[in-house]
């Protein structure tokens, strides 16, 4: 078997071509239709933090932390896959999430829920924690306690390159176009998922990184356990279709994505695509379709990403549809 593609990881993650979504970059690859590739990712802060953990964000970091929006989250890409074209919908399984480094977080002044309240002082200090990753855990030490717990890794940003506009890695959830994918912070970008974005330009031109190794449901101080590592991916299309959201599939479930201020709004148009999901591929009544939304048990709205105080971030959220209740 010959060794597959791949991209270096110190290829990926100090230009400024690294965090932004532009069709006019060159592709860091062209693969084939269902043939398998690997790239290496660096974690948002280029490795900075986790390679010398006494430097602090933004004070250690300029001029990256220093630009407007900052430059965080440096990407893999485009990747050009052959055989896909404008108004093809991209189908993008992940293989494989292995080799994680050490991880790291921090807290950011400014970059929270709770910034600038009374008696919340020291969320507003600049701090980096490094987190060690072996045997498939983490292990996180403050002060004189130690937790440890189970890594989950998964990629926070994936998207094709808009049409025409040039987009920060980190300003916005989503692209210039909803189905477009971006910063997304959603944890079922994992090992096993097929990822469905719209292609708005020949090869697709994917742009996917900001591993994370863990996250808590709404990654709530806006820094996650950040990683980085490798993943195996695979690129497949499906011709001549629309899609209204970024769609996710599990060995589980069917998730619709949706990035949007207030949550409920969010929440409405991730349930809206779901129930046309189901509608479309399998056949069920919208009437059918909704109803049991709200009558299944396994029926999930999931709220992925909640950060405060980084620009046009957006409340990420998934409604999620288990595979066990699909007809037939």
């Amino acid at each position: 078997m010959s060794e597959l593609k791949r991209i270096p990881r110190a290829r990926n993650f100090d230009e400024i071509k690294h965090f932004t979504l532009d069709r006019n970059t060159p592709p860091a690859l062209k693969v084939e239709l269902g043939e398998s590739f690997v790239a290496e990712t660096e974690d948002c802060f280029r490795g900075v933090l986790r390679d010398k953990p006494g430097r602090l964000y933004p004070r250690d970091m300029a001029p990256y932390s220093e630009r407007v929006p900052a430059c965080l989250n440096p990407l893999c890409g485009p990747v050009y896959v052959k055989g896909v074209e404008a108004g093809d919908v991209l189908v993008v399984t992940l293989e494989k999430i292995d080799n994680l480094l050490n991880g790291v977080t921090c807290t950011i002044p400014g970059a929270h829920h709770f910034a600038g309240l009374s008696g919340w002082e020291e969320c507003d200090e600049m701090y980096t924690g490094v987190i060690e990753h072996n045997g498939g855990r983490g292990t996180w030490r403050y002060g004189e306690h130690c937790y440890t717990w189970e890594l989950k890794p998964f990629l926070g940003t994936f998207a094709t390159a808009p049409e025409w506009e040039v987009l920060s890695s980190l300003a916005t959830s989503f692209g210039s176009a909803l189905a477009g994918g971006g910063n997304l912070d959603c944890r079922d970008i994992r090992e096993g998922t097929r990822v469905y974005l719209q292609s708005f330009n020949k090869g697709g031109l994917l742009y996917f990184g900001d591993m994370h190794a863990s996250q808590g449901d709404g990654e709530v101080t806006g820094i996650a356990n950040e990683v980085a590592g490798e993943v195996t991916l695979r690129c497949d299309v499906i011709k001549n279709k629309k899609l209204n959201n970024v769609r996710l599939e599990t060995t589980e479930s069917l998730i619709s994505v949706y990035c949007y201020r207030p949550v409920e709004e969010a929440i409405k148009q991730a349930l809206k695509d779901l129930v046309l999901w189901l509608e479309e591929d399998y056949g069920m009544s919208k009437r059918e379709a909704y109803m049991l939304c709200s009558i299944c048990p396994d029926f999930r709205i999931n709220i992925y990403q909640v950060c405060s105080g980084l620009g046009r971030l957006m409340t990420t959220v998934g409604a999620e549809f288990p595979r066990k209740m699909l007809p037939g």
